[in-house]
């Protein structure tokens, strides 16, 4: 501030001074000499202090005064519902094409169906390699809490979506026909920790991962008694579970079902529903869908095969929305709740079928839990073009004089035993082409497939499946064990052989891909049998139960 402005202010608020009065000469003495300097001392003082005031009032009128406001919180960012859409549903995309002769040509590709949209794409970041598992060709899932791929599927994947289980077989590189033991191991995901939780003598599998722990299966190596147990992940403790806590089965009696006959298991969601198909896949048959929980059905869907709605399940998953199902043409994502019932979500996107193929299939799983928002990758590419094709080789030509004389050990059964039947045993089937049962019954290498429950009244489908550690022929016999009968084998690639009940297979595996002989066998009565599969180096023995009559329809 400028002085004369100051003064000027100070003017203004202290007054103009009054006018001073003629000083009056007369001598002066030594007091007031004294008193004069002492006045303008004080006088001085006081201006200075009224100097200083005014300045402090100065600075505070202009200083820019504030007004202290309460804190703001900012509004949250509203985050959709859990099963809301749009969201991005993990899937695993199985491409397959083949010719006669030729090695099948088989890719998986792991992406998001955007639903309700329906568009496919591939997750360029999926990886699975850099944790631990089971061997080659095991599932992948995709864990929405760690936001990433694993070699899991939904029955291995603990209840949190953050750690999983898989089995190894011993010794290191052995499989189910020739393991001494099996480890079930647990996988910590974020810290990509492995530990052995449990071991048992027989073959373990997995069936199912909830809130109660782990259930799993054993089967000893050479057949035997199922037994179910509960594993606690935690604490390692082993308890063994009853027959039924097995969700994979159905009784048949069970009051409500729609109908009786074949059945395949589809899943179980998080609420302990558990879903099967009642009837088979062939055309116009009558089927169900049907969900199981506490002893209560509730039908998905009822009609026929290939009608119209085409609702055709395969493979299974669930989350907030419901019940996630593919369907076997790869065509629709269905999705099941009981609010909202069926609905059908048309999937584009997926690999285009190769050319240069007599068989090209492309198929999905859903494989995680539906995450909300909309998901961007890339697009799918199918498989290459086909080879040119090669000559099929000649089949070999066998002596089956060698394998004949070896010795039938189908021994009879004393009368009124019961039959022993062969138990089921889970098997990694690659083919050359197509899809082929995952399962088998008998000692390996070579096993009988094909159904669960055999009919004394028609042909029915059978296979012989055969390990590829196995390349040479294959003779099969077989004999009725409690009473007089016998199989009568027919299909392309066998060789009709001069004993009842008997057939040769001249050509069977092709390292890496298993052989896979698909023909029928029909039962000349009902009555439990031995099926005796001998090769150059193996003899094993699977045993079936036929019962009376046609089988059922569908």
């Amino acid at each position: 501030m400028r002085e004369n402005d100051f003064r000027d202010r100070l003017r203004d608020a202290l007054g103009d001074p009054p006018p001073l009065s003629a000083p009056l000469l007369t001598p002066s003495d030594g007091a007031a000499r004294r008193a004069y300097p002492r006045g303008m001392a004080v006088l001085a003082f006081v201006l200075a202090v009224l100097l200083v005031l005014v300045l402090v009032a100065t600075r505070v009128a202009l200083r820019p005064q504030g007004t202290n406001l309460p804190a703001v919180k900012p509004s949250p960012v509203a985050q959709p519902a859990p099963d809301s859409f749009p969201c991005a549903l993990p899937v695993v995309v199985t491409s397959e094409a083949g010719n006669p002769g030729q090695g099948a040509v088989i890719r998986a590709s792991l992406g998001f169906v955007n639903i309700p949209g329906g568009g496919f794409q591939v997750d360029p970041s999926a990886s699975v390699g850099d944790l631990p598992q089971g061997g080659p060709g095991s599932p992948s899932f995709y864990s929405a809490a760690l936001k990433r791929w694993v070699p899991a599927s939904g029955r291995t994947m603990s209840p949190d979506g953050r750690a999983f289980a898989y089995i190894t077989l011993l010794p290191a590189g052995a499989n189910y026909s020739n393991f001494t033991s099996s480890e079930l191991h647990i996988v910590d995901i974020a810290k990509r920790a492995d530990r052995r939780a449990w071991s048992n003598a027989a073959g373990i599998e997995v069936i199912n991962w909830d809130s109660a722990g782990i259930l799993a299966s054993t089967v000893p190596a050479q057949g035997g008694v199922r037994l179910l147990w509960r594993i606690d992940p935690a604490s390692g403790g082993v308890s063994q579970a009853p027959q039924d806590a097995d969700p994979n089965f159905l009784p048949m009696t069970m009051a409500g079902l729609p109908h009786s006959g074949g059945y395949s298991y589809l899943g179980t969601d998080s609420q302990g529903r558990s879903v099967f198909r009642l009837g088979s896949r062939d055309p116009g048959t009558k089927y169900s869908i049907v969900a199981i929980q506490a002893g209560q059905v509730t039908t998905l869907y009822a009609g026929a095969a290939r009608d119209p709605t085409d609702f055709d399940p395969e493979g299974f998953d669930s989350d907030q929305h419901g019940m996630w199902l593919g369907n076997f043409d790869g065509s629709r994502v269905w999705l099941w709740s009981p609010s909202s019932g069926l609905q059908s979500f048309k999937v584009s996107g997926l690999p285009p079928a190769p050319s240069g193929y007599a068989y090209t299939n492309v198929s999905f799983n859903p494989a995680g839990d539906c995450v909300p928002g909309t998901f961007t990758g890339v697009a799918a590419t199918g498989l290459p073009p086909a080879a040119p094709p090669t000559p099929s080789p000649s089949p070999p030509q066998v002596d089956w004089s060698a394998l004949t004389a070896k010795p039938v050990n189908l021994q009879p059964l004393p009368a009124g035993a019961s039959c022993p039947v062969s138990p089921k045993v889970d098997l990694a089937v690659k083919g050359q082409s197509g899809k082929w049962p995952n399962y088998g019954f008998g000692q390996g290498p070579a096993y009988v497939s094909g159904q669960f429950m055999w009919y004394s009244a028609g042909p029915q489908a059978i296979l012989i499946l055969v390990d590829p550690k196995y390349t040479g022929p294959v003779l099969v016999r077989s004999r009725r064990l409690d009473g007089t009968g016998l199989l009568a084998w027919s299909g392309e690639g066998s060789t009709s052989l001069p004993d009842a009940g008997a057939m040769g297979l001249a050509q069977t595996s092709s390292p890496p891909y298993w052989g896979t002989w698909i023909g029928s066998v029909t039962p000349s009565a009902p009555g439990c049998y031995g099926i005796q599969l001998d090769g150059t180096s193996f003899s094993a023995v699977a045993v079936i139960s036929v019962s009376k009559g046609p089988p059922p329809a569908g």
